[in-house]
């Protein structure tokens, strides 16, 4: 049973879920409810989403075997401690296995060979971010990101980017909501990824890594997340000026648009207030465990971002 926990932690499975919810609620809530023309039926979709957690399962396990002098300094270590460093690398390549079956099964099922360049940029782009890119100032940090948020665009490249029905409105509407929710996944992943660095940077520094933090300090570290935060919720306040505008108008055009009525503009004050309430305790935040704190603050703060999408999507219908 130790082992299954232990196993569970490996792969990251809290972050492994968050990651099946937002894929999730995008296709049940979003893209199926408003669009008739798309690639992924359920099973097909279910195909998918297994093949993505499969191979970010992969990449969260191939950076725990690089990192197992790291860990041994910054947390509790699993492998060696839990797994073994031999089972640890066998899982590695079943998951890469698992990705490629369940790759070639996308492939044969849409005709669609874009989906195992998609797959294998994962795998190799997940190894070197381990192997190289971790320890190297900012590129680490921006590659974790860019990948998070490419999961979501990859939903878009592999479901809506077919031949039919190429020029449709409601499918281009879709797609901006959804690089919109990418935008601010890549924003929140890459503030995350700086401020466990900053967790870590005991464990970084005994390996000479080359963090923002180790470069350029904590105040300047926390410096940057605020800028990052500041935009993120200037592009809130400009999504609300939005949102306000049509409530306020004569019109009854918000009825047709979605998010833009009063429980949205709600929703987006209480996401803003997260963010205020982040930047405060970041502020205040000295030691170790304030920012393993802050790290759960906006895992918090990303799973109420995603719930949103649900939410509009429920009162855009109602009215």
């Amino acid at each position: 049973m130790n082992k299954i926990f232990g196993f569970l932690k490996l792969i990251r499975i809290k972050n492994l879920l968050i990651i099946a919810l937002l894929q999730i609620l995008i296709k049940y809530t979003l893209i199926n409810i408003y669009l008739e023309n798309y690639q992924l039926d359920n099973l097909l979709f279910f195909i998918y989403l297994i093949t993505l957690l499969f191979v970010v399962a992969g990449g969260y396990i191939i950076n725990d075997i690089f990192d197992v002098n790291t860990d041994q300094i910054n947390k509790k270590n699993i492998i060696n401690n839990i797994i073994s460093i031999k089972n640890a690398k066998n899982s590695y390549v079943i998951m890469n296995f698992l990705t490629i079956i369940g790759t070639t099964f996308l492939v044969i099922k849409t005709n669609n060979i874009i989906s195992i360049f998609i797959f294998l940029f994962f795998i190799i782009s997940l190894y070197k971010y381990s192997q190289v890119f971790k320890k190297q100032f900012l590129i680490g940090n921006i590659q974790v990101a860019f990948l998070t948020a490419f999961s979501i665009v990859n939903l878009i490249i592999l479901d809506l980017l077919n031949e039919n029905n190429q020029n449709d409105y409601s499918k281009k509407t879709i797609v901006k909501i959804i690089l919109i929710y990418t935008l601010f996944s890549f924003i929140t992943t890459l503030v995350r990824e700086i401020i466990k660095d900053i967790e870590d940077i005991e464990g970084d520094k005994k390996i000479k890594a080359r963090t923002i933090p180790i470069v350029l300090g904590m105040i300047h570290s926390k410096r940057i997340v605020t800028i990052l935060l500041t935009i993120t919720i200037v592009g809130l306040m400009l999504i609300q000026y939005f949102q306000y505008s049509f409530i306020l108008s004569d019109f009854e055009i918000e009825i047709s648009i979605w998010g833009l009525n009063k429980i949205s503009f709600i929703y987006v004050t209480i996401l803003q207030l997260l963010l205020f309430l982040f930047l405060f305790y970041l502020n205040k935040s000295k030691y170790k465990k304030d920012f393993y704190f802050l790290s759960q603050l906006l895992k918090a703060l990303m799973l109420v971002a995603i719930l949103s999408i649900p939410v509009f999507s429920y009162f855009h219908l109602k009215c």
